[in-house]
């Protein structure tokens, strides 16, 4: 394990770190993600971003302060406007690997699924770029995560202590992006409880992140509200609603397919698909580790295609599910037949 943890130290600084400062700054985007935690240094207020002067709701402050913080370490420069996004990638594989240590006992899938999730085209393009998504698949891979580890433990003051954590992920989530910070833990947490028939923790599971999300958030909530009392309509409405709903921001409609090619970016990664399949048997979806990560890459993909605002990048929480399912159908495919899997 040690080996394979410094091989993949070296991938995450040869695949993330050293890039970040090398090429020029892309428009539009990493000015705008540059510029308005420059400003929120600038005018001292960390509570209402604000763009070339102008207030800008689009999202809460918790991604723009990340980078701001960034600035104030490195200096204002592509390398530190581009690290919490490489930081935040490198986050979601440190947890996975973590985590697959915990629950399972296979000493092979903690690293493949690790490597894959970081050699996967896509995860290393939004993770060296200077937008939210890379952080907020971290926020929400932590409070899916987190959650599992929760429902999955022996002792109540574990489960206690993994709630908690799961409302403090959710909470720092709902300051990346809103809302979705809870739709999306939630379309993925009741079914697998519902598949699980575990009515009892369907009801009392979900109170204890709530109050602790609730309390993460609140300050910011209520501090935002006080300076800019049409935030949370606007908000809401424009940038939740409507953005769902209606054709606002997409005046093209996208079909409902429009991520489906999306996931040709899981390449290379994703050509352990071709030995996985064979893996995913009947036996391997009894496993309930199998049942989550399934319903965590998939039910949060459809609720992204039915929504009338893509954006490629949106499907990245669906990653790392996708990358520890490849990894564990294609070792199961091995066990099962090795000739077969030498061969291919």
């Amino acid at each position: 394990h040690l080996a394979v943890g410094a091989a993949i130290a070296v991938l995450f600084l040869v695949l993330y770190l050293l890039p970040l400062g090398v090429r020029p700054l892309v428009r539009p985007d990493e000015f705008r993600y540059g510029e308005i935690p420059r400003e929120m240094i600038q005018s001292g207020n960390w509570v209402a971003p604000k763009f070339v002067g102008i207030r800008y709701f689009e999202k809460p402050p918790v991604g723009y302060q990340l980078t701001a913080a960034s600035f104030k370490l490195f200096g204002r420069n592509a390398f530190a406007l581009r690290l919490p996004p490489a930081l935040s990638a490198g986050a979601v594989a440190l947890f996975l690997y973590l985590f697959l240590m915990k629950k399972t006992d296979d000493p092979f899938l903690p690293g493949l699924a690790t490597l894959a999730y970081l050699c996967a085209g896509f995860v290393v393009g939004v993770g060296t770029f200077a937008v939210l998504d890379s952080q907020l698949t971290m926020a929400l891979t932590l409070t899916l995560g987190f959650y599992y580890l929760a429902w999955d433990a022996k002792r109540k003051s574990a489960a206690v202590f993994w709630l908690v954590a799961t409302g403090l992920a959710a909470g720092f989530a709902f300051g990346l992006k809103g809302f979705l910070a809870f739709v999306i833990p939630g379309l993925v947490i009741a079914p697998f409880l519902v598949w699980m028939r575990d009515w009892k923790k369907l009801l009392l599971h979900p109170w204890i992140p709530a109050i602790v999300a609730l309390f993460v958030s609140g300050p910011w909530a209520w501090n935002i509200s006080v300076q800019e009392p049409g935030f949370w309509n606007y908000f809401f409405v424009e940038e939740h609603w409507k953005r769902f709903t209606s054709h606002t921001y997409d005046k093209k409609a996208k079909p409902f397919w429009y991520y489906l090619p999306v996931l040709f970016a899981l390449l290379p990664s994703g050509l352990l698909v071709l030995e996985a399949w064979r893996g995913w048997t009947r036996e391997f979806l009894r496993r309930p580790l199998a049942r989550y990560l399934l319903l965590w890459a998939v039910l949060p993909f459809l609720f992204y295609s039915a929504s009338s605002c893509k954006l490629g990048t949106y499907i990245l929480p669906c990653f790392p599910p996708c990358c520890v399912l490849f990894a564990m159908g294609a070792l199961a495919a091995c066990r099962k037949a090795p000739e077969q899997c030498a061969r291919a």
